[in-house]
């Protein structure tokens, strides 16, 4: 594109007598300098050596002469004019027919001449950057993979850039916001009203903020629209661009995060230790009074405080990092905690609950939630308290599972609608000699966890009640299964999803051991692009084995175990597996044509490099192992799976032309026995 550092201000002239060409390159205007060429190898040659041409004029040419002129012409610019100055209808018929040509019979003055090559010269020089504008604009779009957009003053998609993880372009045309994406939040709606705002003020929005919710997450964008005009200034809709921040708005919110439990902290500590400093003053009476049991009530308070102690002190610290030595992953359980729900349950009711108080525990056994004691504690404790403390002294408490979650809930008066997002703000209270923090702590250990709480009548009672139901919270409920014989070797391998190199899956020497090449751009939201070795089995199934090598090609290049539903592209499925820098990814299209979510865990590389993935009646366990001998539950979804299935490995680099190669080592696959 250097032509468009060089204004076109040159007039090739060829045909005719060297008179003609004279007469010709006189008649010009003095901005523009004339160049006579001999003839149509010369013209050729003069083309394309120069970059400031912008007209070719064809003095006395017939027809064939002319045809020369523009094919020289059109092998530089598609816009590049043409002036025929002769006197042949041939050479005017052939101009009607040409864009960008033009006829004046040799009977025209000079000066007429002179005009019309300035105004073709002038014409080019427009057309030559609107074409370059539109050239520039358009690889932006198709290629930039940023998001720029162009809307007309309704708000409706003119343009669209084509980046990974929208809809095609042409889905958005003609469309508002409201109108392509679903986001389940406002930001649509006040993105649009944000166009209209922009185009009938003509004042320009920049670097908004704009937030809202997919089902991979949190998502932000630096958004700037500024007024679209014609070439007259009227402002004639809203053009714009969108940067994703959403790493930078992370950060801040773990920075303010942090703030507020520093703020906090001291009012967490002494609103709990205050029931368990009760306990043991209330028990150092009765000691002192000669009951000898009252000693071990002091022992449990004092075991508490301690308790209490360490996990407020986890809590204000947030997600922890530590420096680990390969001795220290030998002996220490990094990534991803989890704790045994209904036993944390009975230990908080145990010091906290009352003779004439009921708990009902509704929790299959050995069920985790998926997150550290020090963040679960707490929650449940403030929870039971609270029950303890607003239903009465023989209120009934019953926790219980959900399908992504668990809930407490009580049979006593229940909280007011119109209260109950206040019920959770720090410093609220009902009662006189109330702190307002205990329930600002389960909203707090809902933040920091990434879940969810909603607050409703229970389903416990007669009255009302309380019911605390917390989902997008991980729940593993076990599945027990046992393998039904032999395992079952991987039958096939295809690419899934449009990928541009192909990729290929060979077994190993030992048994159970794979090497996986795959390309694709993602495995997220609406992008399935992947290598798959697979085998399709009826379940209940199970895949395990070892990750031994992945040669990453981008940070998030992954490769582990997935069960499918079938190999179409969006095909409901589950995945476990490793990411080039962010640890063990769990991934999940909870039926076909869903939206694609995923959770990178971010533990130290090689931590856990055993993976297992359980899918029994629609349930997967997502699992990992340091040995393949001592599995740990890391996620379970209800994911949409019929007989068959198909079950294998996957590998994809997250990149449209670069592979990914993982190496697989001990990889079983095996039919399973669910067991009453």
């Amino acid at each position: 594109m250097s032509h468009l550092l060089a204004d076109p201000t040159v007039a090739l002239v060829v045909g005719g007598s060297t008179d003609d060409r004279d007469r010709v390159r006189g008649a010009l205007p003095d901005a523009i300098e004339a160049v006579a060429v001999a003839d149509r190898d010369d013209l050729t040659e003069r083309l394309s050596a120069r970059n400031d041409v912008g007209c070719i004029v064809a003095v006395g040419v017939d027809e064939a002469g002319f045809d020369d002129a523009v094919e020289a012409a059109r092998a530089v610019s598609d816009h590049l004019p043409v002036v025929a100055y002769a006197d042949d209808e041939a050479v005017a018929a052939a101009v009607a027919g040409r864009a960008d040509c033009r006829y004046l019979p040799r009977s025209a003055s000079v000066e007429t001449l002179g005009a019309v090559v300035d105004d073709a010269v002038a014409t080019f020089r427009e057309r030559r950057q609107a074409a370059a504008d539109s050239g520039i604009l358009r690889t932006l779009l198709e290629e930039g993979q940023m998001t720029m957009f162009a809307k007309d003053e309704a708000g409706r998609y003119v343009r669209m850039a084509d980046v990974p993880y929208t809809p095609d372009p042409e889905e958005f045309v003609g469309k508002t916001d409201p109108e392509v994406f679903d986001h389940g939040s406002d930001a649509d709606r006040e993105a649009y009203e944000d166009d209209l705002r922009v185009a009938e003020t003509g004042e320009p929005i920049r670097r908004q903020i704009e937030h809202f919710e997919t089902q991979g997450g949190d998502h932000w964008s630096e958004v700037t629209k500024v007024p679209w005009r014609d070439g007259d200034g009227r402002v004639v809709g809203v053009v714009g661009y969108a940067l994703d921040v959403t790493e930078r708005m992370q950060l801040k919110r773990r920075l303010e995060e942090q703030q507020r439990r520093f703020d906090e902290f001291a009012s967490y500590v002494s609103h709990d230790l205050r029931t368990p400093l009760q306990v043991s003053v209330g028990a150092l009476e009765r000691a002192r009074e000669g009951h000898e049991e009252a000693f071990d009530r002091i022992e449990r308070a004092n075991e508490r405080i301690e308790e209490i102690l360490a996990d407020l002190s986890a809590l204000s610290k947030g997600d922890r990092t530590v420096d680990l030595s390969e001795e220290v992953l030998d002996v220490l359980d990094v990534g991803v905690s989890s704790t045994e729900l209904a036993p944390l349950v009975e230990q908080v009711w145990s010091v906290h609950g009352t003779d004439d108080a009921t708990l009902e525990v509704a929790v299959p056994e050995g069920t985790e939630v998926i997150a550290e004691t020090e963040a679960v504690r707490p929650l449940v404790e403030n929870l039971l308290k609270n029950a303890l403390d607003h239903a009465g002294p023989d209120v009934t408490v019953r926790v219980g599972t959900t399908d992504r979650g668990f809930y407490v809930e009580d049979d006593g008066p229940g909280i007011p609608e119109a209260e109950r997002e206040q019920v959770l703000e720090a410093g609220y209270t009902t009662t006189e000699d109330g702190t307002g923090t205990g329930l600002a702590i389960v909203a707090e250990t809902v933040d920091q966890q990434g879940w969810e709480v909603d607050i409703r009548e229970s389903e416990t009672g007669d009255a009302p009640g309380a019911r605390f139901e917390f989902t997008e919270c991980p729940v593993v409920v076990p599945e027990p299964a046992e393998p039904t014989g032999e395992p079952v070797a991987l039958t096939g391998n295809v690419d899934v999803g449009d990928v541009s190199v192909a990729g290929s899956a060979t077994p190993g020497a030992a048994d159970g051991s794979w090497r996986v090449v795959g390309d694709g751009r993602d495995i997220w939201h609406d992008i399935d692009e992947f290598h798959f070795a697979y085998v399709e089995l009826d379940g209940p199934v199970r895949i395990e084995g070892r990750l031994d090598e992945l040669e990453a090609v981008h940070e998030y290049s992954k490769a582990g175990l997935m069960v499918r539903d079938t190999l179409a592209e969006d095909a409901a499925f589950a995945f476990v597996g490793a990411t080039g820098d962010h640890g063990t990814e769990t991934m999940w299209r909870h039926e076909a044509g869903a939206a694609a979510g995923s959770d990178q865990l971010e533990e130290p590389y090689d931590a856990y490099p055993w993976y297992r993935l359980d899918a029994v009646d629609g349930t997967v366990t997502l699992s990992w192992s340091t040995d393949g001998e001592d599995w740990h539950p890391i996620d379970q979804r209800r994911i949409d799976l019929a007989d068959p299935v198909v079950v294998g490995l996957a590998v994809c680099s997250h990149s449209a032309d670069e592979t990914s190669e993982a190496v697989f080592e001990n990889v079983t696959v095996t039919e399973l026995d669910p067991l009453d």
